[in-house]
């Protein structure tokens, strides 16, 4: 696929803790930080690229969740016992901005692994990497990086 293809690609992103370190995040707190992005969202004369969390719903095991990416409604699960989220489907970019604000949430410095429906799907089963702090745009080039592997054209 060309990177054009790549970037319109809508498939579900798997972001984790590295096994053995968990993040501590519990789903409180995870909510918390999705009704402060609603709050902020609400009260500044610019929004930011993802702005709203417009449903939440918490069964005891996971949390479900939509919010809005540059006007894109995007559903997400968050799993507190594996300390992981199930973003999309979506594209790279609308799962960076979400992998970002996520990073605010989590102690500095922590690492996130992750794989996509489609390296599942093709047999690839490997840990890949998020660099710790790093941003929207760094974020979006290792999903990329990761779907040109695991693509078949």
């Amino acid at each position: 696929m060309n990177r054009d293809d790549l970037e319109e690609l809508t498939t579900t992103f798997y972001v984790a803790a590295p096994e053995g370190r968990p993040w501590g995040l519990d789903a409180e707190r995870f909510e918390a930080g999705l009704r402060r992005l609603r709050a902020h969202a609400a009260t500044t004369l610019v929004a930011p690229p993802w702005d709203v969390a417009t449903r939440v719903a918490f069964d005891g095991h996971s949390m479900a969740f939509v919010a809005d990416v540059d006007g894109v409604a995007v559903e997400g699960q968050f799993m507190e016992a594996a300390q992981s989220l199930n973003i999309g489907p979506c594209t790279a970019a609308e799962a960076a901005a979400l992998i970002e604000w996520l990073q605010s949430l989590l102690p500095g410095g922590s690492r996130l692994r992750f794989n996509s429906e489609e390296g599942v799907e093709s047999g690839d089963l490997s840990d890949y990497w998020i660099p710790a702090g790093a941003q929207r745009d760094a974020v979006a080039e290792e999903l990329l990086r990761h779907l040109d592997e695991v693509v078949d054209e």
